[in-house]
């Protein structure tokens, strides 16, 4: 005992704390093992579900677009496809066009006239997932001939119901089909806007 010292007469009661301590720490760590569990389940779930909706709405647009595409090319094949399959959020989109009597390309690779239409497409195949209350597009059939000129033309005012469309052109075959016209010039450096009945201005 001489050897040994002084001995603390705490020790119990501090073994007994200590050992408490442990025990609610063990407790505690247990709840936040659950804890992270659950809230690692609940991100898988909003994952899924984001998954889920996305590829929802992508499968609505690429077949909106491919039947849009088919229309006003009179044959024509459009799609959309992506970039990583397994993970969507990993990689882009990518827009294949396949105008009648030619080889499919990617939308990078297409003319101005062609990415017009496509880009046109692309717009509408979004419209049947949200339709917005206006849209306006500038001069959007300044590179098609006036076959496609005609087929876009029919097309934005088939589409026009349930939104408002403004265009910009100066095609005859587009002016002819609007429901109201204004001509816009400068007199005197100071633009003019004047309306016109849709009959004078398709000629």
């Amino acid at each position: 005992l001489a050897s040994i010292g002084a001995v603390n007469q705490l020790a119990p009661q501090q073994y007994d704390e200590v050992t408490g301590n442990y025990k609610q720490l063990s407790v505690r760590i247990g709840e936040l093992e659950r804890e992270k569990l659950s809230i690692v389940s609940f991100m898988n779930e909003l994952d899924r579900k984001k998954h889920d909706a996305f590829m929802n709405s992508l499968n609505q647009v690429n077949k909106n677009f491919q039947q849009t595409f088919a229309d006003i090319t009179d044959g024509g094949s459009g799609r959309l496809a992506l970039e990583n399959l397994e993970k969507p959020f990993e990689g882009g989109l990518e827009m294949l066009l396949q105008f009648p009597g030619k080889a499919e390309l990617a939308v990078s690779s297409a003319s101005g006239g062609e990415k017009s239409v496509a880009t046109v497409c692309f717009l509408f195949a979004l419209q049947s997932i949200h339709q917005l209350p206006f849209y306006i597009f500038d001069e959007i059939d300044a590179h098609l001939d006036v076959l496609n000129s005609q087929r876009l033309a029919e097309l934005l005012k088939s589409r026009s119901k349930g939104s408002q469309f403004i265009a910009i052109s100066l095609r005859d075959t587009t002016i002819s089909r609007a429901n109201k016209v204004y001509g816009v010039f400068v007199q005197e450096g100071v633009s003019q806007i004047v309306s016109l009945p849709t009959a004078v201005a398709s000629n």
